[in-house]
């Protein structure tokens, strides 16, 4: 009696191990891990400066998992900024727009935008530091907007 009750047991073991390895196969070759590097999950802190935001209400930044400052509101910091920063924005398509396929600036198109804000080819002060500060802010809208996950392949930013 005492060995079947051991095979039982071990058979159980044995299953619930082999369950566990599925579960993990599966999140590692298909859905991934989920770094949950979008969720604001306390004040930041950081050395960044964040003076350049203002006080704005749509511009509060909190601090992710990683302590990297990200957006509370993410679209409504997107929607100021865009208003903020058009002249940048405009500049930024008409010098580099045609060379580098640029479409409009938008949420799902503001990478080229983050990398050209700091480089503006132009003599107006003020409009290279609205570029500079264009390029600021979509680091932090950037992070906001991660929505990182683990998989065979590595790291991989899965849309939303």
């Amino acid at each position: 009696m005492k060995t079947k009750r051991r095979w039982v047991v071990l058979g159980v073991v044995f299953g619930f191990l082999v369950l566990c390895a599925a579960v993990f196969a599966y999140l590692a070759l298909f859905a991934g891990f989920y770094a949950a590097s979008d969720r604001p999950m306390g004040a930041y802190v950081g050395t960044a400066t964040l003076d350049f935001l203002g006080d704005q209400p749509c511009y509060q930044v909190a601090a992710n998992r990683y302590d990297q400052p990200i957006f509370i509101d993410p679209p409504g910091a997107f929607q100021q900024a865009s208003m903020e920063y058009a002249d940048a924005i405009q500049l930024i398509y008409e010098t580099f727009g045609s060379e580098y396929q640029l479409k409009p600036f938008s949420e799902k198109n503001y990478h080229m935008y983050e990398a050209f804000g700091w480089q503006l080819p132009t003599d107006d002060e003020a409009l290279r530091k609205q570029g500079s500060n264009l390029t600021k802010f979509l680091d932090i809208y950037e992070n906001s907007e991660k929505r990182w996950f683990l998989t065979p392949v590595g790291w991989t930013l899965a849309p939303r």
